[in-house]
């Protein structure tokens, strides 16, 4: 395929489109020397825009150093372009050579983040998305893409704690920034309205959930009554938790109260197919007898089955028939 050359110096490969030169093809040389404030949303002015607003403020910041290299950066949207394209493996060989080299290049972390991305790969991408805002925190990009894999995954809280940082460090009218303060305004809503509590409410409920089950795991069946109540207590429609409490009581042979917590998990929820199971177990047991259960199934039910759509019971089954 043949180069096309720069429209303004001629001489070297155009690589990317000039808003201010009626989208011309020019070269990074070129763009680098042209920024300005009416390049508006281009990519490239927000990233340079950015790099200059972190020098200005990194004593606020911890210290970090940032390597700004044409050539790499050059590769960089090269090996995206394949991306784009849909020649995902080609990309990835190319940034995975440039990893080799430049290792501490946040272009060519975020480009592995990308990609791992978009393969599906969230903790990989998580991953290279970090180590890029390691190195240069004020990439906008990074932290969005970053939180968006969050919400690949459901991680609800660090999720919410990216978008944050790209609403923190962002220009408000930026296309990221607004997106990202729509994501948490909708889940604030969302939350306020299925819950009737605020996201910092549901965030301090899902730490008292998990410092719970801590507990159950061990087998402290009080503590993890008092801490799933205390989250019941900021969150009082959480069937997991509802659901977790009537296996506490059932080990502790409190049969009626282990009972009435299932018929509240599946009151919140009619399809919360853990306590539907557990309460048939439990339904068969004395009041006083203790469940025999030797440990526990550690699951994330929403995020395991209905988002799979995937069946609770008939994975039960099927580990009961050897399948």
């Amino acid at each position: 395929m043949k180069k096309t050359k720069c429209t303004l110096c001629g001489k070297n490969k155009a690589r990317r489109k000039c808003k201010i030169q009626q989208d011309k093809l020019i070269c990074s040389s070129c763009c680098a020397k042209l920024r300005n404030p009416d390049c508006g949303d281009c990519r490239y002015f927000e990233t340079a825009k950015q790099y200059q607003m972190s020098k200005a403020q990194k004593v606020k910041k911890k210290h970090f150093i940032v390597e700004i290299n044409e050539e790499v950066e050059n590769a960089v949207d090269d090996a995206l372009a394949f991306v784009e394209r849909g020649d995902i493996s080609k990309g990835e060989e190319i940034l995975r050579e440039l990893q080799i080299q430049y290792p501490r290049n946040h272009m060519v972390n975020y480009g592995i983040g990308v990609v791992n991305a978009l393969k599906g790969q969230y903790d990989d991408a998580i991953k290279y998305f970090t180590r890029t805002t390691d190195i240069f925190p004020y990439f906008i990009e990074a932290h969005f893409n970053k939180a968006v894999a969050y919400k690949s995954k459901l991680d609800i809280n660090n999720m919410v704690r990216s978008f944050k940082e790209v609403i923190a460090i962002g220009d408000p009218h930026d296309d990221m920034v607004q997106k990202a303060n729509s994501f948490v305004v909708e889940l604030e809503q969302q939350i306020m309205a299925t819950n009737n509590i605020t996201l910092e409410q549901y965030f301090q409920a899902q730490k008292k959930f998990e410092i719970a089950f801590s507990n159950m795991e061990k087998k402290e069946w009080q503590k993890a009554i008092r801490e799933f109540e205390e989250c019941l207590m900021i969150n009082k429609r959480h069937p997991q938790s509802y659901g977790n409490l009537g296996l506490c009581y059932a080990q502790l042979g409190r049969k009626s109260e282990a009972l009435e917590a299932f018929d509240k998990a599946i009151e919140i929820d009619p399809k919360y197919e853990p306590a539907i199971v557990n309460r048939a177990v439990i339904e068969s047991l004395d009041e006083g007898e203790k469940l025999e259960q030797e440990g526990f199934m550690s699951i994330d039910y929403y995020k395991d089955y209905p988002l799979k759509k995937k069946s609770f019971v008939e994975s039960i089954h099927s580990k009961l028939l050897g399948g």
